[in-house]
């Protein structure tokens, strides 16, 4: 396996980690929205905190209980950079690269909510494409 190609599949299964990790913390962790304040305080249901930095309030909810779809909206980067690790592994750069417009599609879809999660996934997979599409174009090149 040559250096290129141990990259691109390091950069995919990264890519696939990445994208576990946040479906799990977006599943388990509670969600809450982060309001800023004054110097003297932030005034909530009538007590006064003081606190240098943002406050999180909220109910709490995980995104377990407050998705209408279940863990579908989690499920579905997951299989996507799947599907762009195996194409890796496989080197079918055409899969890659569908898998990668995909993904980034998913996550301008869902930017307001999910979506910004898995940009740093999107950018390991472009990165992958780039560099399968330059080895790919190096050896013809070099045979000339």
């Amino acid at each position: 396996m040559n250096r290129a190609r141990k990259l691109i599949v390091a950069l995919s299964c990264a890519g696939l980690l990445w994208c576990i990790a946040v479906g799990l913390l977006l599943w388990f962790v509670p969600l809450g929205s982060s309001e800023s304040q004054s110097a003297s305080g932030m005034v909530v249901d009538g007590q006064t905190f003081a606190s240098s930095g943002p406050v999180v309030v909220g109910d709490g909810q995980s995104f377990a209980s407050i998705s209408a779809l279940g863990p579908v909206p989690l499920i579905i980067p997951v299989v996507l950079v799947a599907i762009g690790t195996w194409s890796a592994l496989q080197r079918h750069k055409l899969v890659l690269i569908g898998a990668t417009i995909l993904i980034a599609i998913f996550a301008f879809l869902t930017g307001f909510s999910i979506g910004l999660f898995y940009l740093p996934a999107v950018a390991l997979l472009v990165v992958a494409c780039i560099i399968a599409l330059s080895a790919s174009a190096t050896p013809s090149e070099a045979a000339r």
